[in-house]
């Protein structure tokens, strides 16, 4: 297992390779936690042992409560097993829904199987599997990050929000 807490964001420029949910979760926790802007999220169900941690959820509060123009944009597969099985990300997108929005991907890419984290257009953990937990992560790759947004957004302007994420006001 690596230790992750020597790396700093926008300074730490080795790619790392990792196998294991503990790398997985540590890795994407301590990017979080670093993040002064953006977060950009691309994941089929949220992955709960990585992104439903009370320590996941306090490093977005913070980054949202450091800045007024704060970002957090999720893409999620299957937004409705997410609400049933309960989240504290979707819970706390509904509650700071000016900061933090989550969206369902269009159509077309209803076959992306990928994983992707992003820190502040500079840090990403990238996993070619969803399901998997192989993935190679950089602390400082703003290259690798610009080429990983660029994929990002377009997936994100023919994504949709989605009813089940949505808070009902009534």
């Amino acid at each position: 297992m690596h230790k992750f807490d020597n790396y700093k964001l926008g300074k730490s420029e080795e790619e790392i390779n990792i196998d294991t949910i503990d790398d997985n979760v540590n890795s994407t926790l301590t990017m979080a936690q670093q993040a002064t802007r953006t977060i950009d999220i691309i994941s089929r169900k949220l992955d709960p042992a990585i992104y439903n941690t009370p320590e996941f959820i306090e490093a977005i509060k913070q980054l949202i409560i450091g800045s007024s123009r704060a970002r957090v944009r999720i893409l999620v597969f299957e937004p409705s097993q997410i609400v049933k099985r309960g989240h504290r990300l979707v819970d706390l997108s509904m509650s700071m829904s000016s900061y933090i929005t989550i969206n369902v991907p269009g159509k077309e890419h209803g076959s992306f199987n990928e994983s992707l984290f992003i820190a502040d257009a500079t840090a990403y953990v990238y996993r070619l599997q969803s399901d998997r937990f192989e993935a190679k992560l950089n602390f400082n790759d703003k290259r690798a990050s610009r080429f990983l947004i660029h994929e990002f957004d377009e997936m994100w302007g023919r994504s949709r929000s989605d009813p089940n994420l949505r808070r009902t006001i009534l």
